[in-house]
């Protein structure tokens, strides 16, 4: 096949000098997080590109050894997606685990790896990963994926601003 004729089969677009044909999954960027400050909620960020339109961004995180995450929703903020997650309260967690996935309308799905991030003292956190807008802070939003997560916040997590949606058919 004759390049016009691949170029007219599919839109080329070129993303940080690589090219993407139609129906590639999102190219999904993070520069991990390495601490949070124990109880203040905790911002991260992605910039996310696609061939097409963006569907979803999502942070799926949890307790490091749990089976299941909790989602929140990242939201376009101009040139990047960023969300809030909540606070880890005093002495319950030393580290969270999350990653970060983009999907299109598509479908295509693209993920992060899986990080740590540290939840460290006032002070002992040389660039936390903390929100500094108070009103993002005080509008959080977390999704169950499973119906055992019940319908509360987990207990290591503060729910000082956070609005918890459970799975249908939760338990407490």
């Amino acid at each position: 096949m004759k390049w016009p004729a691949l170029l007219n089969a599919s839109a080329l677009v070129i993303l940080s000098g690589a090219p993407v044909f139609a129906n590639d999954p999102p190219l999904v960027e993070h520069q991990p997080a390495q601490c949070s400050t124990v109880a203040k909620p905790i911002e991260l960020c992605a910039s996310v590109l696609d061939d097409g339109d963006i569907a979803k961004v999502r942070t799926y995180f949890r307790r490091p050894g749990e089976k299941e995450y909790l989602i929140s929703e990242l939201k376009f903020e101009g040139a990047r997606f960023c969300t809030t997650l909540p606070g880890v309260k005093p002495g319950k967690l030393r580290s969270l685990e999350y990653y970060i996935q983009a999907m299109d309308t598509e479908y295509e799905s693209k993920r992060t790896s899986t990080y740590q991030l540290q939840i460290q003292a006032e002070g002992d956190c040389a660039f936390p990963a903390d929100q500094k807008d108070p009103q993002k802070a005080s509008a959080i939003v977390v999704h169950a994926t499973s119906a055992k997560q019940g319908k509360k916040l987990p207990d290591y997590l503060d729910a000082t601003g956070v609005t918890f949606v459970p799975l249908g058919g939760g338990k407490d």
